[in-house]
């Protein structure tokens, strides 16, 4: 799930420490920086900005949020008339956006649909297609597996599909937009696939939003062809299959992502549901966070061996950034010479022991380390703590850090205070921005993702309407100031109705960034609405997540408070130290607690939040 395009546009161009910096009088603290909060008065800088969050957090007064909520706070704004002040601010332009944008997408999916259906009935019934149907055939693809992904063939023509769906009304800015045609040196337009197998790429709510086009063997150009990227396609946060294995995986609570298409065909055909494929070994940021919407983690299954190509572990290390999208990665031990589709069909009982013995990114990055040196030297047990550093500061959690540590300090036999101090002598990477997709409209970018919690908690509000309004009028703790506001409005409003109409008559009364978002959590509850929950379940279920919203916006707290500390501590402050170590025990137990709750029985968890 994205946040609304509208905001993150508005955020892609004023930076956090732009907007608080026209208040507060900021000074670097390591990766953040602190000033005197705005909104309560103290003599000792208890306000942190985090960039890599794009955040603002008061450890005194305990206020915090985005760039939205900053403007709300300061100047006494409701959310839409700080989004209105930003976008004016930012140059991006709100009126009728919305409507245009998703009357533009409508005319895209309409086309790529048109284009899907035309490929898989040249695939069923073309002669020139022959060839295609016995590659798929010894490929060992049944017909039935062909249908549900809905295969198709591209004959090996300039404009079949171009003259096809110019016939049905779609221009030729549409077909380009779609990605399913380029322009010609000559005028007009040619197909973009042409004399190949064509996938479709489907979203989470299978909608189409691009195709894969896989040439026929002998046949010229790239083996794999995707679409470009394109107002419904960003290649970063897509998975396919992912439509067809979104139940799987929130079953097994486990993702399963290999490189390609066939790959993902021939594991749903043996029974393997929950595997969906990156287009790639570049796995991104973007990918994590859709597949963890429905699992617990991911697992790797790449025919390459990622610690084996430096650059590769580099790069996904990067990727991911510092935070826990690392430690929500594994990694399946393919054995030599095998790819999954491969082992999958000759031998499906590996297969499932190696998904199943999967160990954690950062184990599987440590292992290797060890086994390709001689730990016996001192050359040896330099380079694994050298490469094993490098690993651990992409980790954020502490405590997952410092056990990792405690290893490394076994393997290398150096202290482990050594270790840490070596550990913090070097800044941790911030992780890199998504760009804006190639072939974007002007002004366009692609939207930053919803912490998945946040739209989780979105999810369950808006299935369950019955239950919203009784939250109360305390504050709900979303980051996004969107979310914040759309999961408001809806606590607050005044027709309680489900249907269609009340539905569009509610999204009608919001601002552009919040009926953005609305829209696209309302489309993909239709088109995957979920087990049924009784309403004493769904509430249970509505607090459960409440309170990890509450444990998240403690544990951000508790990090700028250590920041906090560490630099009373380089002051000298000691009256500094103790006050915040008081505050940082509050905090401390208030976490537990609600940990706690989260681990009793729902029934209890609910009386007591």
């Amino acid at each position: 799930m994205t946040s609304s395009g509208v905001a993150a546009e508005i955020k892609s161009k004023l930076s956090v420490l732009e907007v608080v910096g026209e208040t507060v009088q900021l000074k670097r603290a390591g990766s953040a920086y602190k000033g005197l909060c705005p909104f309560h008065a103290e003599k000792t800088p208890s306000f942190v900005v985090t960039p890599d969050r794009e955040t603002w957090r008061c450890f005194g007064c305990g206020e915090g949020g985005d760039i939205f909520t900053f403007l709300m706070r300061r100047d006494g704004l409701d959310f839409r008339e700080a989004l209105e002040r930003l976008a004016e601010k930012a140059g991006v332009e709100l009126s009728e956006r919305t409507a245009r944008e998703d009357r533009q997408r409508k005319r895209l999916r309409d086309a790529l649909e048109a284009a899907i259906a035309w490929y898989r009935e040249v695939l069923l019934q073309a002669a020139q297609a022959q060839k295609a149907r016995d590659y798929l055939a010894e490929r060992g693809l049944a017909d039935e597996t062909l249908e549900r992904f809905t295969i198709g063939y591209a004959p090996n023509t300039w404009d079949a599909l171009t003259k096809r769906l110019i016939a049905k009304g779609f221009s030729n800015a549409e077909m380009i937009g779609a990605g399913l045609a380029s322009p010609s040196n000559r005028g007009g337009v040619i197909d973009k696939f042409r004399g190949r197998i064509i996938i479709p790429i489907r979203d989470a709510s299978a909608r189409a939003v691009g195709l894969g086009g896989r040439v026929m063997p002998n046949g010229e150009g790239p083996k794999y062809l995707n679409s470009p990227a394109t107002m419904l396609f960003d290649k970063s946060r897509t998975l396919y299959g992912i439509d067809l294995a979104r139940a799987a995986i929130r079953r097994e609570k486990l993702a399963v992502i290999v490189e390609g298409y066939t790959d993902v065909m021939a594991a749903h055909q043996a029974g393997f549901t929950n595997v969906v494929a990156s287009l790639g070994t570049a796995l991104t940021r973007g990918q994590v966070e859709l597949a963890t919407r429905y699992a617990d983690a991911v697992a790797l299954a790449y025919d390459v061996d990622l610690a084996g190509e430096a650059a590769t572990q580099r790069g996904l290390l990067e990727e991911l950034g510092p935070d826990q999208a690392v430690s929500k990665v594994r990694v399946v031990r393919i054995p030599a010479g095998k790819d999954p589709d491969e082992l999958i069909r000759t031998d499906p009982d590996t297969w499932r022991a190696a998904v199943a013995d999967a160990p954690a990114v950062l184990d599987y990055f440590m292992d290797r380390a060890v086994a390709a040196v001689d730990v016996s030297s001192v050359a040896g047990r330099r380079e694994v703590t050298r490469r094993v550093l490098g690993v651990l500061r992409r980790v954020a959690d502490p405590l997952e850090r410092t056990l990792y540590l405690q290893r490394l300090s076994r393997i290398v036999d150096v202290d482990e205070k050594v270790l840490a101090d070596a550990l913090a002598s070097t800044p941790v990477p911030a992780p890199r921005r998504a760009p804006a997709a190639d072939g974007a409209a002007p002004g366009e970018r692609v939207s930053a993702s919803l912490p998945p919690l946040e739209a989780e908690t979105l999810r369950l509000l808006l299935r369950h309407p019955e239950i919203a309004g009784e939250l109360g009028d305390a504050r709900l703790p979303f980051r996004d100031a969107a979310a914040a506001a759309l999961a408001t409005a809806w606590r607050d409003r005044t027709d309680p109705a489900s249907t269609s109409e009340a539905l569009e008559a509610f999204v009608a009364t919001l601002d552009a960034a919040t009926a953005e978002l609305a829209r696209d959590l309302l489309a993909e509850i239709r088109a995957d609405p979920g087990p049924r929950m009784e309403p004493d379940a769904a509430r249970d279920a509505l607090h459960g997540c409440l309170r990890r919203l509450r444990v998240q916006r403690i544990e951000e707290t508790i990090r700028d408070g250590r920041l906090l500390i560490d630099e009373a501590d380089r002051d000298g402050d000691a009256d500094r130290v103790r006050e915040l170590e008081r505050q940082m025990t509050i905090l401390g137990r208030e976490k537990a607690e609600l940990t706690n709750v989260n681990r009793e029985p729902a029934a209890a968890g609910a009386r007591r939040s």
